[in-house]
């Protein structure tokens, strides 16, 4: 079944725990951890209407395992919080609603300028 609307992630940033001394919780690989920012957004027909939060996961380059938000350590948890503010949420994620917002005004702004031409 082919669902038209929903949520879906894109990658908005990565962080490389090489230089803080991170430690992975599965193989103890100590630089090997990875915490990735992902913007999640509503969409409809596949267009992006508004976000609706951020997310993360870590995951280690050595042995490939990953965790989510609520496995995180309190170090990582730290590193998660700063990255995950400086992750913008791209403009993208509102085309949807600009599109809307524009097909909206758009006849009103028409209609007052043909008003205007006539007077």
């Amino acid at each position: 079944m082919i669902f038209f609307y929903g949520i879906r992630s894109t990658h908005l940033q990565t962080l490389s725990s090489s230089h803080r001394g991170l430690q992975c919780r599965h193989c103890k690989t100590e630089g090997s951890t990875f915490v990735n920012v992902f913007g999640r957004y509503f969409h409809f027909f596949w267009i992006p209407l508004f976000p609706v939060g951020k997310t993360g996961v870590a995951e280690s380059r050595h042995c490939q395992y990953a965790w989510r938000k609520r496995e995180f350590s309190p170090q990582l948890k730290t590193e998660y919080k700063r990255l995950k503010e400086n992750a913008k949420t791209p403009v993208w994620h509102f085309i949807g609603l600009i599109l809307m917002v524009v097909l909206i005004v758009l006849p009103f702004v028409v209609s007052l300028v043909g008003r205007a031409f006539n007077a």
